[in-house]
């Protein structure tokens, strides 16, 4: 399951750094705001704009992007083709599977129930699912946060089973033969396996199915009509094709068959921009439970003394960082879709992604959309040409860690850059000789030389923010 639902997220210790997180989401959350003076709304629109036609081309999968300052959309636009082989085109407020933001309301109603006394977030699971194994010693709380141990490692996968119908009792089933990645509490890895189990938690506590119980208790009270349960078979007023573009040479393909019963109540909702935005302003307000429960979804878990993981992860939110200000949210990736939804407290600014293309960076996106509307937008890259020399001395391979390499080569005079096990992507080099992703990226490698020339390592610096990551230059020399 792992390799088709793809969304990565991690969860440290807290920290001195983590703890200003939390001040500072507990300042803004409280009505104060920074001193920063935001853009005019005219000046962001005409630049997310300019953004979304400099990614997107008419006759191709495309985006819908969103951007709000409190109650009030500031930008909203699409561009792209909402079906391609018949030629129609993506317009505002059409559907999209969204993917891992699923967890968000998963989370949210697990949260809830918590908050109306029907069970504990500190509970057993053993409380509700006795059979699961090792149920005794997996709490709720860490199935929210990603620490329980439960693997999305399928043994023994069956030939079609992402295009199979499942009801959650035979998911469960096939999660509980899983062996458990790690004793709980003891470390973080994102799991899909463990939302599929709270999925199991919400049916067993309400006496309905999981997402029957988030459109009831959740839904229905904000008219968020058009999101929930993208069933295959239903028809969806406005819902999209997917593709995908990551194939070897980047051309569009029909997206890979997957049922919705699969990622069930780990991903398997559908959405527009307007409702997700909607639905993050109302849960960040207290209009979903009490500002008090959902500083705990905004809180990241505390791991054993010396284990510290790359991102943190609350109940159901990524708790990242654009521009030194703490933004959270959640990104989606399944066939055919990708998607991200933001939410900066410092300047309530709320970002929405959905693109209708699995292989687009909606994180990215969002994350330069957020710094845009908070007045301090990241470059946009100029490419220059680079010299034949120029490209000879940037190939070669550069050590990530013990198993992988990022390995730079050149083809057809394009600069092209490869990590173990992935396709190639090209890259575009800027004047002040940094290395960008193509189309569009934040992260970017710089390469050093040393006294006489030669480039003898790459400082990768991820997200456009993030302290540089020394990738020293080997010996090994690989071709994509």
């Amino acid at each position: 399951m792992a390799s088709r639902i793809i969304v990565i997220a991690t969860v440290r210790r807290v920290s001195r750094q983590v703890a200003r997180w939390f001040m500072a989401i507990a300042v803004a959350l409280s009505g104060l705001t920074l001193a920063t003076e935001s853009p005019p709304d005219a000046a962001v629109a005409t630049q997310a704009q300019a953004i979304l036609e400099q990614t997107t081309r008419p006759d191709g999968p495309g985006l819908e992007l969103l951007i709000a300052r409190g109650d009030r959309v500031i930008f909203h636009a699409a561009r792209g083709s909402a079906e391609i082989e018949l030629g129609v085109p993506l317009r505002t407020g059409q559907v999209y599977r969204i993917a891992s933001i699923t967890k968000i309301f998963t989370a949210a109603e697990i949260v809830k129930l918590a908050e109306e006394h029907q069970l504990s977030l500190d509970d057993t699971l053993d409380r509700y699912l006795p059979d699961f194994p090792g149920a005794s010693r997996i709490h709720l709380r860490q199935l929210l946060n990603h620490t329980a141990g439960i693997s999305d490692i399928a043994k023994n996968p069956q030939p079609g089973f992402f295009a199979r119908k499942f009801d959650t009792a035979a998911l469960l089933a096939q999660v509980a033969e899983r062996d458990p990645a790690f004793t709980p509490g003891t470390q973080q890895s994102y799991s899909n396996g463990g939302y599929i189990v709270l999925g199991a938690v919400i049916e067993k506590v309400t006496g309905k199915p999981w997402h029957e119980a988030i459109r009831e208790q959740l839904l229905e009270p904000l008219g968020l009509r058009q999101t929930g349960y993208g069933d295959n078979a239903t028809l969806i007023p406005g819902r999209v094709a997917g593709y995908t573009t990551d194939t070897p040479d980047h051309s569009v393909r029909n997206a890979s068959y997957i049922h919705a019963s699969v990622p069930a109540a780990a991903g398997a909702f559908v959405s527009t921009a307007n409702d997700l935005f909607h639905w993050m302003h109302a849960l960040t307000d207290g209009k979903v439970i009490g500002t008090a429960w959902f500083a705990q979804m905004s809180t990241p878990p505390t791991l054993p003394t010396g284990v510290a993981a790359k991102h943190p992860y609350g109940l159901g939110l990524y708790l990242w960082q654009v521009r030194g200000k703490p933004m959270i949210g959640h990104t989606g990736q399944i066939d055919g879709f990708a998607s991200a939804v933001a939410y900066v407290p410092s300047a309530q600014v709320t970002v929405v992604v959905l693109a209708n293309d699995d292989n687009a960076d909606a994180r990215t996106m969002a994350r330069r959309l957020a710094a845009l509307a908070l007045g301090e937008p990241y470059d946009t890259p100029v490419a220059i040409a680079l010299s034949n020399e120029e490209l000879d001395a940037l190939q070669g391979s550069y050590r990530i860690d013990d198993k992988t390499l990022e390995t730079l080569s050149v083809k057809d005079g394009q600069l092209l850059a490869q990590r173990t096990g992935r396709h190639a992507v090209p890259l575009q080099s800027t004047a002040q000789g940094r290395l960008y992703f193509v189309p569009d990226e934040l992260s970017y490698f710089q390469p050093v030389h040393d006294a006489q020339g030669k480039v003898i390592r790459l400082d990768y610096v991820e997200g456009g923010d993030a302290p540089a990551q020394s990738w020293p230059r080997v010996d090994i020399a690989t071709s994509p």
